[in-house]
């Protein structure tokens, strides 16, 4: 019997994907943008994460609640939240941000995203206690995010930025850039609760689990039609430009295995943070995020080109 459900699923995968290019989301980039005064890209993470919590409120509301676990935050979350955000840095992106730059062409994040699935297949994700959904914490986590969206809105009036996420679409701002964070933020939603391993880490993490000689899910390979998405966007506004990998770009194989092994000691890496975890009001992805932008902001310098101009 034809389900219309997964016909749905799918489109939405690859919708959220052309979302996800259209907006230039990458967390590094929004904790980055905050401390030098741009905060657009940090507005941009939080409406989305928001959008999702107020989704998967009505969604509960409307099918009885939500079924998925929760953890506390744990040391552990901590610091491999802050293994996280120092090897995104180093790394450049984080795992949406560096799969758009894949999805554009440049060959180099081929080291990274190998070095993903490498540092899955080499670890075993450790298990927190987990616990059903409070609603204090779900009312925690939506207050916050609020508190913060109209914080970084305050400050972005006061210096009259517009809402512009994405500084290669100048089109896309003010209304539209917020109709399109709702409606990706939407999606996300209901794309949570069909409970499809769709979130780009997730990909990685089963094709680590298959090198260990694990069968993934079959499911698992719906999460690449999110960088489909990706590329059909890129593609379509003309911003592939094919960059081919060098000797020198070897060293994102290991920064990739560092943030997956960031991922597994943190119960987590950004984007099921953000999409999954904190808009269920799982505390430990609060944890985590904050020790995440802590390590993104830490004043190491990996380009020594960037240390002798400062020298200099």
């Amino acid at each position: 019997m034809f389900d219309p459900t997964v016909p749905l699923t799918l489109a939405a995968l690859v919708l959220v994907g052309m979302a996800l290019a259209l907006s230039q989301f990458c967390m590094v980039r929004a904790v980055l943008g905050v401390a030098g005064g741009a905060f657009a890209p940090a507005r941009c993470v939080l409406a989305i994460s928001l959008a999702i919590a107020l989704m998967l409120q009505l969604l509960g509301w409307w099918r009885g609640g939500e079924a998925m676990p929760i953890y506390a935050p744990a040391a552990p979350v901590v610091f491999g939240g802050l293994l996280f955000g120092i090897a995104a840095r180093a790394n450049g992106g984080c795992y949406v941000g560096s799969l758009n730059e894949l999805c554009r062409g440049h060959w180099r994040r081929l080291y990274t995203v190998a070095g993903w699935v490498l540092g899955f297949a080499l670890l075993r994700q450790p298990a927190l206690p987990a616990h059903g959904q409070r609603p204090w914490e779900v009312a925690l986590v939506i207050a916050c995010l609020t508190a913060l969206l109209l914080h970084l809105g305050w400050r972005a009036r006061r210096r009259q930025q517009p809402f512009c996420p994405n500084p290669a679409l100048s089109t896309l701002r003010g209304g539209r850039a917020w109709g399109l964070m709702l409606t990706s933020g939407a999606l996300m939603g209901l794309l949570h609760h069909s409970a499809w391993p769709w979130d780009p880490s997730t990909l990685a993490r089963e094709l680590g689990r298959a090198l260990r000689g694990e069968a993934p899910p079959a499911a698992g390979a719906c999460a690449l039609l999110v960088p489909l998405g990706m590329w059909i966007v890129h593609r379509r506004l003309g911003l592939v430009e094919w960059r081919s990998a060098e000797l020198a770009d070897l060293k994102l194989l290991f920064w990739g295995m560092v943030m997956s092994l960031g991922t597994v000691w943190g119960m987590g890496a950004n984007d099921s943070y953000l999409f999954r975890y904190l808009p269920l009001g799982s505390l430990h992805a609060a944890a985590g995020l904050t020790a995440m932008s802590i390590g993104i902001l830490l004043p190491l310098e990996w380009n020594p080109q960037e240390r002798t101009r400062k020298k200099n």
